[in-house]
């Protein structure tokens, strides 16, 4: 027997009060059925909805409090534009920073033969009988010290010198130690006698300690 002719059998003798009744309770599972199973996820779906525009609306009232905090004097990009010119100065700071290291490292390489360097010490000795010979002045003796003197401005050589010769030659040979590279004091000077005139003197060369 077919499902069809169940429920015409089912149907077959009953009235009309009955049938409805049957309908109705029917409509009722089917609306019961519905409920449990579209219903109750719609809510839940709204609710988990509502939560989130909840959320956002307190972000966006957050922000918009964040924002009228951040207006100085009706503008609201004060601290940005304060910020980037700050920003701008800190860079052109930097760039001057720059620009002083590269131009202290390049008077640093100018002024390098300042530096204590006993082979340019020597070199210096070297000279002074060089520059006696080319002044026509005769060298009696050279007595050279090297003195340690404090840590920053560092190490110097101190030179006597005993020599004779014309007093004008004397005075030019004075000037050539004077016109030397290194850093040069002349001083504790004694000239004695003429022709030839007899002259002691001493000289500190002074060498940079970095």
């Amino acid at each position: 027997m077919s499902l069809d002719q169940r429920i015409d059998n089912f149907f077959k003798g009953r009235s009309q009060s009955e049938k409805n009744l049957l309908y109705l309770t029917v409509l009722l599972v089917v609306a019961w059925l519905l409920y449990e199973y579209l219903a109750t996820p719609s809510e839940r779906f709204m609710k988990r909805e509502k939560r989130k525009k909840e959320k956002i609306a307190a972000k966006l009232k957050e922000d918009k409090t964040f924002l009228e905090r951040m207006k100085v004097k009706g503008d609201q990009e004060y601290y940005i534009k304060f910020y980037r010119k700050k920003i701008e100065g800190q860079k052109a700071r930097y760039a001057q920073v720059v620009e002083k290291k590269n131009y202290l490292e390049k008077k640093i390489k100018e002024l390098s033969y300042l530096l204590y360097n006993k082979q340019k010490w020597a070199e210096f000795l070297n000279s002074l009988t060089h520059k006696a010979s080319q002044n026509r002045v005769k060298i009696d003796f050279i007595e050279n010290t090297f003195l340690d003197v404090t840590k920053n401005f560092g190490h110097v050589l101190e030179v006597e010198i005993g020599c004779e010769g014309d007093f004008k030659n004397l005075i030019a040979y004075l000037n050539d130690i004077e016109q030397s590279d290194l850093v040069v004091d002349i001083y504790a000077l004694q000239m004695v006698g003429a022709k030839p005139t007899k002259l002691t003197f001493k000289v500190s060369v002074w060498g940079i300690n970095l």
